[in-house]
């Protein structure tokens, strides 16, 4: 197939058409990034400044926790949650002695407090 120009006289003249005028958004001022940039910083250090000052005081919690407990037991290992729901693991064993007889401590008690497999019912 081959395509033919049509005769001068068939074709129609077009009436120009109005371009449409495209929004322009204004340019970023050369101060928007900076101040971004700025508040970002400030969100992000506040951030962890408030993260450090919560972990040193639960750091110091656990310190006061494992002496009052280190007054009673010569070795233990402490695991929990605290209110917040975050972790929380104690290892106090000073000899290589008191961290062998600690996991071996664990395992009986895993093996004690495992539940048995549950058995299908017979029919």
């Amino acid at each position: 197939m081959y395509m033919a120009e049509k005769d001068d006289k068939s074709s129609k003249k077009k009436k120009p058409t109005r371009s449409r005028r495209k929004k322009v958004e204004p340019e970023n001022v050369p101060g928007d990034d900076e101040y971004l940039k700025k508040q970002i910083t400030e969100a992000l250090q506040a951030n962890l400044t408030d993260y450090v000052k919560r972990k040193n005081l639960s750091q110091k919690q656990v310190t006061v926790l494992n002496s009052f407990i280190e007054e009673h037991l010569s070795c233990f290992i402490l695991l929990g949650y605290t209110v917040d729901g975050n972790t929380l693991t104690v290892v106090n064993a000073s000899t290589q002695k008191d961290s062998d007889s600690l996991g071996t401590l664990m395992q009986k008690f895993i093996v004690r407090h495992l539940d048995p497999p549950q058995l299908p019912p017979l029919t």
